[in-house]
């Protein structure tokens, strides 16, 4: 099989070819290794590439089988790192220059986790700084381009991710969302991703922050891989407590299926428009149950969403702000800075907040198992912006594109992105969103879409490889 070849498979079909000997773990490892090295220089998807350690791991997967000895559902399978989890042994620096140098001793829980199940690390996906804003540039490692249009943005803050999966530099990525960060650049990139129920997959060790709305959650080309790494990522641990509380739960019934088009009176751009209805349509032919058109009003969270993030990542970045405010992302400075500026009672507002906010939201699903909603107003923009000032003919606020994402961090939902070539022939993203616990339903739903309207293409026209 040529590189090409290698690189256009699915993780279940490396699996399937290497387990059937068609094919070795090392000549996968090295057909991506030498991918990244032709296409990473034009779109900077990866900070840290870790051949040698991912070389030695394949030959070692190799050995094993011929010792009939398979690790897991990943064996032999390579998938990349947002270069926020900590990986033993690898540069981990969060985007910043404040860890530049910094080489984490442990794995976090869900990278222990694909290594029990025979997946191979082959680096560390780039992030803005600190995963603070959804654009994927940083002042350490620049600016990430969209593999489809190099002049545009990949989103962020699993930027790195997104873009290696899209271009075939590995069939998979684990990213982190806080408020959208896994789905915005799987929407903006043409690839699937999920954000799991909060708690499912285990969190940390790592670094401090991000403890209030963060999820960590994987990033593939089909949904069906995103259920193979979920299978293997989600359960409790004790290191993270709120996974202890974490359910899984079965659905067997014909969900009950809603739409809405807007969430608090933003209207998408019509080639992400006629691509919802196009999704809408495909649901409605796989359900017997009426698929309901619906117009949920939910507070904007915008206020107490940066409260909540505000003194999350002050509280981690606020001890080494007078020593590299310099080198720091002004944005990422004045986020820190507006953090440090709240008070206990502004905090213990927003936790309230959310609280009622939560109920508000989760109240609908006693009506619906499933709602469809864009994962973005629009496609991808110019890296140059941190977004558009004008959607779909309104003015808005440069931040109003990720609105459709956060509410769901604030309840810990499962919500899974589904890509689609809009009308403009730039990728699209639609939301499926369930209740709490209820990924399996999701993602089976969702892979059944992906099935009806087809996936976008491996070579994004941005790349000429």
């Amino acid at each position: 099989m040529t590189v090409d070849d290698i690189c256009g498979l699915d993780a279940s079909a490396i699996v399937e070819k290497v387990r059937a000997g068609e094919l070795t773990a090392e000549a996968v490892v090295a057909a991506v290794l030498e991918r990244i090295a032709e296409v990473n220089p034009k779109i900077n998807a990866f900070t840290t590439i870790a051949a040698e350690q991912a070389l030695e791991a394949a030959r070692a997967a190799d050995v094993r089988r011929t010792k009939g000895q398979i690790l897991g559902p990943l064996d032999s399978v390579p998938v990349s790192i947002k270069d926020f989890i900590f990986t033993r042994g690898i540069l981990t620096t969060g985007g910043s220059k404040v860890y530049k140098d910094f080489v984490p001793e442990e794995d976090a829980i869900v990278v222990s986790r694909l290594k029990a199940a025979g997946a191979i690390v082959i680096g560390k996906t780039t992030t803005p700084e600190y995963c603070h804003k959804t654009v994927t540039d940083s002042p350490l490692t620049g600016v990430t381009r969209n593999p489809w249009n190099l002049d545009l943005t990949t989103g962020g803050s699993s930027g790195g991710s997104a873009a290696a999966v899209a271009a075939g530099l590995g069939p998979l990525s684990i990213g982190t969302d806080g408020g959208g960060s896994i789905r915005l650049p799987a929407a903006l990139c043409g690839v699937a991703g999920l954000k799991p129920t909060a708690g499912l997959v285990a969190q940390g060790p790592g670094f401090s922050g991000w403890n209030l709305v963060g999820h960590t959650g994987p990033l593939a080309r089909s949904v069906s891989d995103l259920q193979l790494v979920l299978d293997v990522i989600a359960g409790p641990d004790v290191r993270d407590p709120v996974s202890l509380t974490a359910t899984r739960k079965s659905f067997r019934e014909e969900p009950r299926v809603a739409w809405t088009a807007t969430l608090n009176d933003m209207e998408p751009e019509p080639n992400v428009a006629s691509q919802l209805t196009r999704v809408v349509d495909a649901a409605r032919r796989l359900t017997t149950r009426r698929v309901d058109r619906v117009s949920p009003r939910w507070d904007d969270p915008d206020l107490n969403f940066r409260i909540l993030i505000g003194a999350d990542v002050a509280s981690a970045l606020a001890p080494h702000l007078d020593e590299h405010r310099q080198v720091m992302d002004p944005s990422l400075v004045k986020l820190v800075e507006f953090g440090q500026s709240l008070s206990a009672i502004d905090l213990a507002r927003a936790l309230d907040w959310r609280l009622s906010f939560s109920a508000n939201v989760l109240s609908f699903f006693e009506n619906y198992d499933l709602l469809i909603v864009p994962t973005s107003p629009i496609s991808a923009f110019s890296h140059t912006i941190i977004g558009p000032t004008t959607i779909a003919g309104r003015k808005c606020s440069p931040y109003a594109w990720f609105g459709w994402t956060w509410p769901f961090n604030v309840t810990g939902q499962p919500a899974l992105s589904l890509p689609v070539i809009g009308d403009d022939q730039m990728p699209v993203g639609i939301q499926i969103i369930g209740r709490p616990g209820e990924d399996d339903l999701v993602l089976s739903f969702s892979r059944r879409l992906d099935d009806a309207l087809g996936r976008p293409p491996l070579k994004p026209r941005g790349i000429d490889v």
